[in-house]
């Protein structure tokens, strides 16, 4: 979400009128008193009809704060996107009791270990699986790949290239080595293929197994 927009006539960036807060606490507010009671009259008619009208119209409160120039909270969400909760390269041994990965402490950046029961790490985990039909990004205005039109004018008025999605290079998952993980495998050659006699064209029989 942008700091900012462009104005009805299409001329000029608006930015927002605090540097700290992106969107005023009581807009969000309303949209979410909104959001809660359309969800509540089409999902639990009965259970809305028992709520008194002043419910909706009274000043509801939703808990915002500034995050600075908001780099430390892209960090943190960019964790979500490619991946889900917790890596392979976290988790140092798991049975099927107990489940036992690293983890950095937010408050000293220390790297400390943590074990858990399989249940309750799955408790965990689970937390962090959208729903269905939810969707991780979403594109929305002149940030949507497909408004070029609208994007250009941004970068129009405000003199900066835009980079809304880069095309992710998929791994070379035949290079990754079974052991460490990582991406050091080196093709040095490959082996010729065994010479076959004339004879040999039928089908061979399944290989016995000798202790």
């Amino acid at each position: 979400m942008a700091g900012g927009g462009v104005n009805p006539a299409g001329d000029a960036w608006i930015h927002s009128r605090r540097q700290d807060w992106l969107l005023p606490g009581d807009a969000v507010a309303g949209v979410f008193r909104r959001g809660m009671e359309e969800a509540m009259r089409s999902v639990v008619p009965e259970l809305h009809a028992q709520l008194a009208e002043s419910v909706w119209r009274a000043a509801w409160w939703v808990h915002t704060q500034p995050a600075g120039t908001g780099e430390s909270i892209v960090k943190y969400l960019a964790r979500y996107v490619g991946r889900t909760a917790i890596s392979d390269e976290r988790i140092l041994a798991m049975d099927d009791d107990t489940v036992r990965f690293a983890y950095t402490d937010t408050k000293t950046k220390e790297r400390r270990e943590c074990t858990l029961s399989a249940e309750e790490f799955m408790r965990r985990y689970l937390q962090h699986v959208l729903p269905p039909g939810q969707h991780r990004v979403r594109y929305f205005g002149w940030m949507h790949p497909a408004a070029k039109k609208r994007r250009a004018v941004v970068e129009t008025l405000l003199a900066v290239p835009i980079v809304v999605r880069t095309k992710v290079e998929e791994p070379q998952w035949h290079l990754r080595c079974p052991h460490c993980e990582h991406f050091t495998l080196v093709r040095i050659g490959t082996l010729p293929r065994a010479a076959t006699s004339a004879t040999a064209s039928s089908a061979r029989a399944p290989p016995t197994c000798r202790r």
